[in-house]
């Protein structure tokens, strides 16, 4: 028996060995011009403006704030780390023309940063000018706005020992700092919320109007009282307020970037950067309250903390987390050189780099466009002398904006994938000469499909300048500069019968297309004969049906979602770097190249790919799904290319960690963290609890289906696989200073032996047990896993399931969703289902009275009340029937912000 194994072992080997490809040192010879592609342009109108450098002998360093020098020709520019320049406003201006205008970091030893400046309006005849600056994290009164005198030399200096400080307030994250003397002659001066990003307003004092912080401050400057720097104006909102500070305009906003007043009517705006969904846009009224932390522009936050003393008022516009994420406040244009654009109010977004125009009637939005999307980190504009408007990016460069000459919509863009260029024959899925093949380490995780990649270059055209990553910042410009009209494609196919390759089937093929200067994404939807494929103009979902033995007769289904081109820029920001596949860590690899094995590097170095050597420090990733590869490189590799692209640093994602590959996992801050979006009802929940994956809100996410489910994008399937690593890699984590409390102790040893019941034959206890696991998200989340593991008999297995999608609580029931055909399972509002579908369902009062007074899955309680039951944060909904219909009602739920009650 032995030595029949033995041999039949001997020829599994020798077979093995005899069906691995054969080496190369390369794997393509010689590299072919691609000269097919017909990808140029876009289908879309282009913008009507493009932003163009001015002053491109002139480089800064982090600049934060551009400003004129009142009665002259000069521009200044301050940096954040401390030093202030000034520079004539000729095109000519250069690096070594410019001079230093002040160190401002020599103030004080515990100088952190310096935010804004502003000159006084009779600056000709005092010379007075403010700056912002701040101390270290968490100095009281660190945050610090002082006058200082500039001096009459040519060119102007700033007397540092002239330096007297007006106001202060508490230094945090967030700081605000930026001043503008209004058309009544006082200092405007925004605050923020003195806090981190998370928790989100830790401090709670976005409503609370008895300290400066999350505020519009107003002094008056020029008629302080004995003693003192300034006076509060008498006509302040909350002078003579109890309790309240009287500098304070206006409140509720969190980090209110960048400040300015309308010509046209002297209105205050504000670009005030959000949280977790939406940026906000406020045109500022006398005593407004713009909801922070109670809310995110519309979005509830802390809707159980108690409101300022006025009404909360909407924003003036609001932009979500698709097309901006760190809001920066702008100008309105008076350059008679884009006379079009005179009188509107130029803004802009830091992380996506887009420039939106708008013109308003008192506050009613009359026009309101994007005018560019530029690769720009917009920090801030400027204003200069003759009424432009000036665009600075925090890499160091100013530029502007101008007219676009180019054409418009390009025609022959390419409807068909076989018009592209890319294939030779798209039916057989062969590349055209000039595009090549090519394959990840660690692929992202896509519901069970395949990816098929392909690069192109026009010509011989070679990948750029190769980019470093800036931790510190979190921002990544991409690994190599790609030339224009160069492409990158990826063919997403799944098995209809897992593991039969012949049942292969095409869904789509995303196209990521480099347009002058930005990356534009398209999908081209397979047909049903796998001859081609049409480019998509809107998302939409495909349903599959998928053989599978162990659904219930032997079929399931399974639904695809064709993504719109904004949805994949959610992955594919610029803050990630748009790129995420074709990089040097990934590429790192052997590639098959029709049957022969080769460096997939060496080969695209071969073919003079590059135009510079790739760095020595760029290591391969690890495959998560390489058993051979230490734990916690596969587990690294697969947070960061599923989770990286949100879960980095202004990357948009709404917890508090970094996975990207560059944050070691101890500064990752993912480790013993406790969650500020939820526990989902876990016991001592942490986002990661080193050692017990049960206890751990990212293992959770990864197993449920619905809301809160992650990947939020691009799948709907769980990942056994994933779920399975990620499980293992945190349990073998070092507890540390995190171990579980006692009660968590006993909770636990209680869930392991209802576990250890289930393995038993008696019915009986099985249903005792599973009563137990049941009862709460944590014992339902081990008997998931254990389910996931097949530790338990058929019959127990299949009762466990019953049992599990037929529980009450939500946050159970999500986690045994996926045993469910995907037609059975819930229809959430704000997925699928429409208004429609939902008024001809038949109500249940009594079921909806027992979600509303009883449900941990929802938090109406927190925000309503009925009868004497709940909190008075939003509308009293006693006699809400009386006041609305069935379709009134619905919308109120489905767009709470459509309609705000006093």
């Amino acid at each position: 028996m032995r030595f029949h194994f033995c041999v039949a072992l001997i020829t599994l080997l020798a077979s093995a060995v005899l069906a691995e490809p054969p080496r190369a040192q390369v794997g393509i010879d010689k590299r072919i011009p691609w000269t097919t592609s017909r990808l140029i342009g876009s289908p879309d109108p282009p913008p009507k403006y493009r932003v163009e450098r001015v002053f491109p002998a002139l480089t800064f360093n982090e600049p934060v704030e551009l400003v004129p020098i009142p009665g002259t020709n000069r521009l200044v520019m301050v940096e954040v780390k401390g030093t202030i320049y000034s520079f004539e406003n000729k095109p000519a201006a250069s690096d070594l023309s410019r001079d230093v205008f002040a160190e401002i970091a020599g103030v004080d030893p515990a100088f952190f940063r310096v935010y804004g400046l502003t000159f006084h309006p009779k600056f000709a005849e005092n010379r007075y000018c403010y700056v912002s600056y701040v101390l270290r994290d968490g100095t009281p009164d660190g945050t610090r706005v002082s006058r200082f005198k500039v001096t009459d030399a040519d060119p102007p200096k700033l007397d540092l020992a002239s330096e007297q400080i007006i106001i202060t307030w508490m230094a945090g994250g967030h700081n605000g700092a930026h001043m503008q003397f209004g058309p009544d002659g006082c200092l405007y001066v925004s605050t923020g919320d003195g806090g981190q990003s998370f928790p989100p307003d830790g401090r709670n004092t976005g409503q609370d109007i008895s300290d400066l912080l999350a505020s519009m401050l107003r002094i008056d400057v020029d008629h302080p009282p004995p003693g003192k720097q300034y006076s509060v104006p008498a006509d302040n909102p909350f002078v003579g307020t109890p309790g309240a500070r009287g500098e304070i305009w206006a409140y509720g906003l969190r980090n209110p970037w960048k400040i300015c007043f309308d010509p046209a009517d002297g209105s205050l705006w504000v670009g005030d950067v959000g949280w977790e969904m939406w940026e906000m846009i406020y045109r500022i009224e006398r005593g407004g309250n713009y909801g922070w932390s109670i809310t995110e522009g519309s979005q509830p936050v802390h809707t159980e903390r108690q409101t300022g003393p006025t009404p909360i008022l909407p924003p003036t516009v609001e932009h979500d987390h698709t097309e901006a994420r760190s809001i920066t406040g702008g100008y309105f244009s008076q350059s008679p050189r884009l006379p079009e654009l005179k009188g509107a109010y130029v803004y802009g977004d830091y992380v996506t780099g887009k420039v939106w125009g708008l013109k308003h009637d008192h506050g009613k939005i009359t026009w309101r466009e994007e005018l560019v999307d530029t690769p720009l980190q917009i920090v801030t504009f400027g204003l200069d002398q003759t009424g432009e408007v000036l665009l600075v990016d925090f890499a160091g460069a100013i530029h502007r904006l101008i007219s676009n000459p180019r054409s418009g919509v390009n025609e022959q863009f390419p409807q068909k994938l076989s018009e592209t260029g890319l294939f030779a024959s798209t039916a057989k899925h062969l590349p055209a000469p000039g595009v090549i093949p090519y394959s990840i380490n660690a692929e992202p995780w896509a519901d069970g499909t395949l990816a098929e990649r392909f690069v192109a270059l026009p010509g011989e055209t070679k990948l750029g300048t190769f980019k470093k990553t800036d931790v510190q910042i979190g921002y990544i410009a991409g690994d190599w500069e790609f030339p224009a009209d160069g492409v990158l494609a990826k063919t997403v196919s799944l098995e209809l019968e897992p593991g039969n390759p012949a049942s292969r089937r095409r869904l789509e093929t995303q196209v990521l297309h480099y347009n002058v200067d930005t990356w534009k994404a398209y999908n081209y939807l397979w047909n049903d004969e796998q001859t081609d494929a049409l480019l998509a103009t809107e998302g939409s979902n495909r349903q599959l049906v998928i053989r599978d033995k162990s659904a219930p007769g032997g079929q399931r289904k399974q639904t695809w979602r064709h993504a719109t081109r904004t949805e994949c820029i959610l992955c594919h920001t610029t803050r990630a770097g748009s790129i995420h596949g074709f990089r040097p860590e990934q590429l790192d690899r052997d590639h098959d190249y029709g049957g022969t094995l080769a460096s997939q590097l060496g080969t695209l170095a071969h073919l003079q790919l590059f135009a510079e050597p790739i760095p020595a420090d760029k290591k391969p990733w690890a495959s998560p799904l390489d058993p051979s590869a230490p734990l916690d490189s596969r587990a690294r590799s697969y947070l960061h290319v599923n989770c990286g692209h949100c879960h980095r640093r202004g990357g948009g994602g709404s917890a508090a960690f970094d996975v990207s590959m560059g944050i070691p996992l101890d500064k990752a801050r993912l480790i013993g963290g406790r969650p500020t979006q939820g526990t989902f009802g876990i016991h001592d929940a942490q986002l990661v609890a080193p050692g017990d994956p049960f206890r751990s809100v990212l293992l959770y996410r990864m197993l449920k289906l619905g809301h809160g489910r992650m990947p939020q994008f691009g799948s709907q399937v769980v990942d056994r696989a994933g779920t399975q690593l990620i499980q293992d890699w945190i349990a073998a984590l070092p507890a540390g200073d995190s171990a579980e409390p006692a009660s968590v102790g006993k909770l636990r040893g209680q869930d392991q032996a209802a576990l250890a019941s289930l393995r038993s034959q008696d019915e009986k206890a099985a249903n005792l047990a599973l009563a137990r696991l049941l009862g709460s998200p944590s014992g339902a989340l081990r008997l998931v896993t254990a389910l996931e593991a097949d530790q338990f008999s058929a019959p127990v297995t299949k009762l466990a399931i019953e049992q599990g999608i037929a529980t009450a609580d939500p946050l159970v029931r999500d986690l045994f969703e996926r045993y469910l055909p995907e037609e059975r399972r819930a229809k959430r509002l704000g997925s699928s289902v429409k208004p429609g579908e939902i008024l001809a369902l038949t109500g249940d009062a009594a079921r909806g009275k027992q979600l509303f007074f009883q449900s941990a899955g929802l938090a109406c309680l927190n925000c309503h009340q009925v009868g004497s039951q709940g909190k008075a944060v939003g509308p009293d909904l006693t006699q809400v029937g009386k006041k609305h219909d069935r379709a009134k009602l619905l919308e109120t739920i489905l767009e709470p912000s459509k309609t705000i009650e006093p």
